[in-house]
Parts: C-alpha cells; structure tokens; sequence
C-alpha cells in the first residue's frame, strides 16, 4: 500500500477528529446562552448518553474493525472480510435495538434516580440514536479498513455539522416562542438525531459497494467469538476518548440527587447544576490541543520503539509531556485568573464563577493523564489507561457524594473532578517512569518551564488587579470580553516570547522542526541586532 496515501488518510482523518471536538466544545456556549441555565441543565442531563454513541460510532467500534479488515486483506481473505462485516453489522445492530428498547422502557426509573422525572421524554428520546451505531459504526470501519478515509471524514463532520447548527436554530426558534427548558431539550435532542441521520446518508453515498458485501452463511459459534472480542476491544480503545464524557454521567447520577438532601428547591438544584456544566465546554477547549499532539507524537513514538530507537522514543515522549504542561498549564492558570471575564463573556452573566474557576483546575491534570495515557498506549501498555480511569471514576464517585453532601454545593463536584484527574495523572505518570525508568529527561527545561508559566500568572494577575482598581472598568459584558481577551493576549504573547528565548526545548529539538527553528533564530537574531 502506498505509505503516502496511508499518511494523507490518517491526516485527514486527525483533522476531522479535531474539528468535530472543536465543533463540539464550541456550540454549547450560544446553546447556553439561547437556552439558558436551566435548558443547558436539561440537555447537559441526556448529552453525555448520546455522546457515548458518537464516540463508539467514531473512535471504538469503527477502529477494530478497521484493523481487522485490514489484517484479513493483507493475507488475501476476503471472504473473511465478508464475514467480518456481517457479524460486526448484526451484532451491533441487536446492540442497538437492546440499548434503544433499554432507554424507552427505564427512562422513567432512570429520570427518577437522577432527580428529576420530567426529564424522561428527552432520556427516551436518547436512545433512538443508538439506532444510527451500525451504519455509521461499520461504514466507517469498512472505508478505513481499505485505506479509503473520505467517507468517514466527510461523514464525522458533516454530522456534527449539521448537529450543532440544527441544535442552535431549533433552540433559538422553541426560546423565542416561550417553550421551557424541557421542550428545548427535546429540540436538542431531536437535531442531534438529524446530525446521525445525515452522517448516515454521507456513508451510504460514499461507501465503495464492491467492498461492501456480507456474508450469507452463518455460526453461531463465530458470531459469539467475534462479537466478545469486537466489543472489548472497542471499550479498550475508545475508553480515553469517553473520559471526559464518563465524568459528565457520574454527575448526571449524583449531582441533583446529592443537593436534594440540601435545603435548595428542585428549580435551583437544576439551576446550580446548569450553571455547573459550564465548566464543560471550557474543559473540551483547554485539552483539544494536547489531543492534536498526542495524534502527531504518539506515531513517531510507536516507530521509534518499533526500530529499537529508545533514546528518540525517549526525546519523543518527553517533547510531548513539555508541551503538555506548557499548554495544559497556561490554559488552567489563564482561565482560573480570568473567569470572572470569561464567564461573563461567554456565558452572560459570572453565576458560579468560584466553581468554575476550581472546576478549570481539571484542565492541568487531566492534561497530563491524556498525554501520560497515549504515551504508555504508544509502549504498547493499553491496560494501564484502563485502571487509570477505574481509579478515576471510583475517586469521582466517592467525591461527588461525600464532597456535595459536606459542601452543599456544585464546589463538591468541582472539587471531586480535581481530584479524580488527579489521581488518574498520577496513576500514569508513575508508570512512565516504571517502563522508562525515567520520568523526566530535560529536567532544566522543566524546571523553567515552571518558571515561565509562574512568573505569567504573575504578570496576567497583576494586570488585571491594575486594570480593576484604576480604571473602575463597567460591569458590562462587551467590557468583560476586551478584557478576558486583551489579558488573555498579553499571558499568551509572554509564553510565546519565552519559549523563544529561554531553553523549554532544546536546540536539537528545534532543529527537528526546521520552519519553527528558522522563525526562532531569525526572531533572536532581529532582537539582537536592535
């Protein structure tokens, strides 16, 4: 198979993937905004189940099979690429059906343990998007299998295209008429079922038909050896992908029913909850980017212990944990100094900034968990990950119960998800160290790197206290966002002109980027000569 072609694939692929979660991060903040706290609460309720879907469809189910398919071409067995694709279609498609029937049949008994029986119409309505899972699940594993890309980029952006766009006109027309935050709710799900529909137009259209054949005989005995194996698998994978969406289900399970046993009324439960999540958006936006490094690096680290070349898997996965803590810092320390304006700016008014702002402390931990996770998956350890996250959700658990109860507040959840990335980034940060031996190569780098991110907030802080105490700036929100934006500026400009100047990455490092290194040494050089 030409490699050019594998690698154009995979690029399009990663740029796809990287869309979809901007998309995804980005839309539920006019959401909010159209609907209100109380409407993202509802939709924020019922999201994390459908979202589960959208993630197996494009990041589990779709990635074994792939895998398979490709295996049994390179060894000539078509045939058995026929049975492959009959057996993963039927499977999931008895999947489907039970998890949708599942949904229709306990919504009311799972609305009635979250808190809040009025949300079981929108939870019912959740399971009809299971429906779509074997279309868009095989049609994208079948496409990716052969090396032919297109139909699954195409058809991941084009749903979650018409997904966020659909959601934000049906909100804004059912707000406008004065429908509550249950009816919009439904809207929202109802324009999420849209997206998966057209998604599946976009496969069917594009599929390649002489790939797509199935087999007509059939044993029992090899469906029920393929679906276990298919369905572990999946979960295996995908699981990192589904964190940050886990997290959201254990508070859809224990935040409203935990503020219950407080004297707040059910309205302003809801409303603190809505006002909670949205901490989610901000969360998606800080680790979008250290998902685009672990999709560049995590190849290059793979290939260098696959050719025995441990000190450049070392150098690799090293750059990868200095960008991650450059990056992953800077947004948590910027957001954590910045919420009042940036929650004002985004989100209309500052309700809940001093949740927000220990929920934004996720970020760092987290950060580093992702990057510590696809590091050890590139050593080819794939079950660390796995009890990394059972820690992490079991720490969640306890935390949202006992903190939320003690607290009497969404802070006992804020709190809880700190700890719990926390406990999950130091699970693979250990183990690292246990397969390498060591944790950290450039320690000088790291340790100004600490400098530079400290001495940022710093500097950001201090402006801003100057900017409140002699300006007597109005609380507007338009004055919020010039502000959220010009220190925002100011915190990213000193990072920039740091990481050029100090040695946070080595000369050997920059010489491995040719055009980064060049803008570098012409930068120094103009500063020099002046």
């Amino acid at each position: 198979m030409n490699t050019s072609h594998v690698l154009k694939g995979a690029f399009l692929l990663s740029v796809a993937a990287l869309v979809t979660k901007l998309l995804s991060a980005v839309y539920r903040i006019p959401f909010q905004n159209l609907a209100g706290d109380l409407g993202f609460y509802v939709y924020q309720q019922v999201y994390p189940f459908f979202g589960m879907m959208t993630i197996l469809a494009l990041y589990g189910f779709p990635v074994v099979l792939s895998r398979q398919i490709a295996e049994k071409k390179a060894q000539g067995k078509d045939e058995e690429v026929n049975e492959l694709l009959s057996y993963t279609f039927l499977g999931l498609s008895i999947l489907s059906i039970m998890i949708c029937v599942l949904f229709l049949v306990f919504a009311p008994q799972l609305a009635f343990f979250i808190g809040d029986e009025s949300l079981t119409s929108v939870i019912q309505l959740v399971g009809f998007g299971f429906l779509f899972l074997p279309i868009l699940s095989v049609f994208r594993g079948a496409g990716q299998g052969i090396n032919q890309m297109t139909p699954t980029a195409l058809s991941q952006v084009s749903e979650q295209f018409v997904r966020v766009v659909a959601i934000l006109v049906l909100t804004y027309v059912l707000a406008s008429q004065g429908y509550d935050a249950y009816v919009i709710g439904e809207g929202a799900i109802y324009a999420s079922l849209l997206g998966s529909a057209v998604g599946c137009v976009f496969l069917l259209m594009l599929a390649n038909k002489k790939e797509m054949r199935f087999y007509t005989h059939f044993s029992f005995k090899k469906f029920y050896r393929h679906q276990a194996v298919f369905l572990k698998q999946s979960l295996f994978i995908c699981l990192n992908s589904l964190i940050l969406l886990l997290f959201q289900v254990v508070d859809v399970l224990t935040v409203v029913r935990s503020l219950q046993a407080t004297p707040m009324s059910d309205v302003a439960i809801y409303t603190a909850k809505g006002v909670y999540d949205r901490g989610q958006p901000l969360i998606q936006l800080g680790t979008i980017l250290i998902t685009a490094i672990a999709l560049a690096v995590v190849p290059l680290l793979s290939n260098a212990l696959a050719s025995k070349r441990y000190k450049d898997a070392r150098r690799y996965r090293d750059v990868m944990m200095r960008l991650t803590i450059l990056l992953g810092g800077g947004a948590t320390i910027g957001l954590f100094l910045l919420m009042d304006s940036i929650n004002a700016m985004l989100f209309t008014n500052q309700a809940g900034t001093d949740v927000l702002r220990v929920f934004v402390l996720s970020i760092f931990p987290c950060s580093i968990y992702l990057a510590g996770a696809a590091i050890i998956q590139g050593y080819g350890r794939i079950h660390i990950p796995v009890y990394a996250i059972i820690a992490g959700i079991g720490t969640k658990i306890v935390g949202n119960v006992l903190f939320i109860t003690f607290i009497k507040s969404t802070m006992g959840a804020a709190l809880s998800n700190v700890l719990a990335f926390s406990v999950m980034m130091g699970i693979v940060l250990y183990s690292v160290k246990k397969i390498d031996q060591r944790l950290f190569v450039q320690k000088q780098s790291y340790v100004m790197l600490l400098v530079v991110l400290f001495s940022m907030g710093v500097l950001v802080f201090g402006i801003q206290v100057g900017m409140n105490q002699l300006l007597s700036l109005p609380n507007q929100r338009s004055v919020h966002a010039i502000q959220a934006f010009t220190l925002a500026g100011i915190g990213a400009g000193y990072v920039g002109v740091a990481v050029l100047f100090t040695h946070i990455f080595t000369l050997r490092e920059w010489a491995s980027a040719p055009k980064l290194g060049a803008l570098r040494k012409q930068v120094i050089q103009k500063f020099i000569n002046k």
